[in-house]
Order: C-alpha cells, then sequence, then structure tokens
C-alpha cells in the first residue's frame, strides 16, 4: 500500500473514470432475446425446480402472464460472445475491450487476476420470453492498493442498469472484483483478513429455512459457467486457476447467485419474488468440497399488497464461507 507521501500512478490514472461508462462502445446489447432454451438450460445446470420458469400454467397460477426467466440470470443475457481464442491472455474477456477501462488498465499494469467479491443484484420486474436487453455499466470506485492473501491489487466497482426494448430498466448490479498481481502475495501492507464484513444487526424473526448440502464437483462447476455464458478460464481450467493462486477451478458468481436463489425460493415457493440478491463472497467453490446453506428470515414487512421478507444466508464449505449475505422476497397478500 502507499504512504501518504506517495502517489499511486496507477489509481491516479484511472480516478478520472469514476461515474462514467466502460469503454467507449456505449450500451451493450444482448446477443438474443430472453427465450425458453437457455432458461432451460439454467434450470437444468442448476437443478432448479420452479414452475415458473418452464410451466405456462404454473407461472399463470404465480400471478404471471406466461413463463418467466429466473432473476438470477439477468446479467446472463447481455454477456457478449466470446472469442475463445486467446480468452486466457485477456484474463477471461470474451473479447478485445475497446475504449479507456479500468480492467484493461490494470491487467496492462500487471494486475491480470481477478477475482468476484461482491455481487448485488436488484430486480424491477421479472424478465419474459421476447424482451430484449442492454446493459450500460458505470465506474462507481477504484480502492487504494491493498494487499490481500493474493496478492497486491484494487477493489473495483461498477454499476450495470439493465433496460428492454423500451428503455424501461428491469434491473441493476452492483459488481465488485479485486483485480490482483499473482504472485504478489505479502509485499507489502496488511493482508485481508479475507473473513466476511458483519451482517447489519437485526431481529430475526425464529423462522429458519431448511439446510441444504451441494455436492459440488467439476460438472457443477463448469455446468453453471456454461449456463451463464462465463468462458472466463477459471472456471473451467484447473491448472489456469491455480496460476492465479487459487486452489483449484472455482465456480463463478452468477452460479453463486443461482443457487442461493434457488435455496430461497426452494423454500419461500413459486409465488414469492425475488426482489434483490446481495451477495458477498469469501471462501472459494471448489469440486470436492460440500456447500452447505443455512438461513433465517431476520424481518417481515406487511404492505397492503403483501409482505417483504428478509432472509439471511451463508454457504459454507471446508475452507469457510463461500457466500453471505442477504436476499429479499415479496409475497403477494392472502
Amino acid at each position: 500500500m502507499t504512504t501518504p507521501d506517495e502517489t499511486d500512478l496507477v489509481r491516479e490514472g484511472i480516478l478520472d473514470q469514476i461515474g462514467k461508462p466502460f469503454g467507449s462502445a456505449g450500451p451493450m446489447a444482448a446477443p438474443d432475446e430472453v427465450n425458453l432454451p437457455m432458461i432451460r438450460h439454467w434450470v437444468d445446470a442448476l437443478d432448479d425446480r420452479n414452475p415458473i420458469y418452464l410451466d405456462e400454467a404454473a407461472a399463470r397460477q404465480s400471478g404471471f402472464d406466461g413463463i418467466v426467466a429466473p432473476p438470477a440470470m439477468l446479467q446472463t443475457w447481455t454477456m457478449g460472445r466470446p472469442t475463445i481464442e486467446g480468452i486466457a491472455e485477456r484474463g477471461g474477456s470474451a473479447s478485445v475491450i475497446k475504449g479507456t477501462n479500468p480492467i484493461t488498465q490494470l491487467a496492462e499494469e500487471g494486475f491480470t487476476g481477478t477475482l468476484a467479491t461482491n455481487s448485488e443484484l436488484e430486480f424491477d420486474r421479472y424478465l419474459r420470453p421476447g424482451d430484449l436487453l442492454h446493459s450500460q455499466g458505470v465506474l462507481e470506485s477504484i480502492s487504494e492498493r491493498k494487499t490481500t492473501g493474493l496478492g497486491r491489487g484494487y477493489f473495483v466497482t461498477w454499476v450495470t442498469t439493465y433496460t428492454d426494448a423500451k428503455g424501461e430498466a428491469v434491473g441493476r448490479q452492483l459488481f465488485r472484483v479485486y483485480k490482483f498481481a499473482p504472485g504478489s502475495a505479502g509485499s507489502d501492507g496488511k493482508k485481508n483478513s479475507g473473513k466476511p464484513a458483519a451482517q447489519e444487526e437485526a431481529a430475526p424473526t425464529g423462522i429458519e429455512l431448511p439446510p441444504f448440502d451441494l455436492n459440488v464437483t467439476s460438472t457443477v462447476i463448469v455446468a453453471g459457467a456454461i449456463a451463464s455464458r462465463d468462458f472466463m478460464p477459471v472456471h473451467h481450467d484447473p491448472d489456469y486457476a491455480r496460476a492465479q493462486g487459487a486452489p483449484d477451478m472455482f465456480m463463478n458468481i452468477l452460479t453463486t447467485n443461482g443457487y442461493v436463489a434457488r435455496y430461497v425460493t426452494d423454500w419461500a415457493g413459486p409465488d414469492a419474488r425475488l426482489e434483490r440478491i446481495a451477495v458477498r463472497l469469501g471462501a472459494p467453490c471448489v469440486p470436492g468440497k460440500t456447500l452447505h446453506f443455512t438461513g433465517r428470515v431476520l424481518a417481515q414487512e406487511v404492505l397492503p399488497e403483501g409482505r417483504v421478507e428478509t432472509v439471511e444466508f451463508a454457504a459454507v464449505n471446508d475452507f469457510g464461507p463461500h457466500a453471505t449475505g442477504t436476499v429479499a422476497i415479496r409475497r403477494p397478500a392472502r
């Protein structure tokens, strides 16, 4: 970490981009409309059997106009079509990023490792087949240089807004990654403990969700990465992942979000609407390490049209907490 008398030229070269869109190409258009084959691929990969995703009658019975897409797929729809050649050298980017971009700038300075640390998804409405999305990311912040167990680097945070063909917002995502120099751990500063931040204190209702154990295999990890259209090598190539400082290839955050959504809606039922999923990542989710999900209802807010419940969850393996956070669901009035 730099001292007060030092200037971090790498960070200084990025600060003027805060509040501005990534690159210069403008909003990203989804390569395809929301469609049933991709929905089916997702629910099969994650074994999510919520009937509203594939059963027209069940979706209508739950108050929708027809089949809807799993909300946790939001980012998946605008993932770019990949150019596989050279993807490892690009740090997992689907294609060459055009324009000035903090991620590519950091990679050019030697901070080639990428680890997702936080995701906060908000859903304005569920998507339906035929929706065509656009996304636009805006840089929110870049931290001072840090040192964690992975190495020296920066936490980069951006917010992406997703809009439909009419330009109306359908959801948004705050996303934070750690861009680091592999092999530089312990070279300066104080190491991050890697422990999740303390959750806000709230009075639990006493309602606990049934625990769920996910048998994490290589197939589970790769299936989730493909279903979310994420071809970053750390999610399918063990050697590449180990070169980045990970113990093995590991689950991507889109898949983690999907399993969190599945865990809560398996308990809440098809009538519940996901409004928000906030996840903080910790230990990697790797093959051979069972992921144990637990949860409890922290709070309930009763409204004329129903009630909103906030669920606190944790997904833990032998390394420690993989994902912790909260999920907000809305239930209709009965």
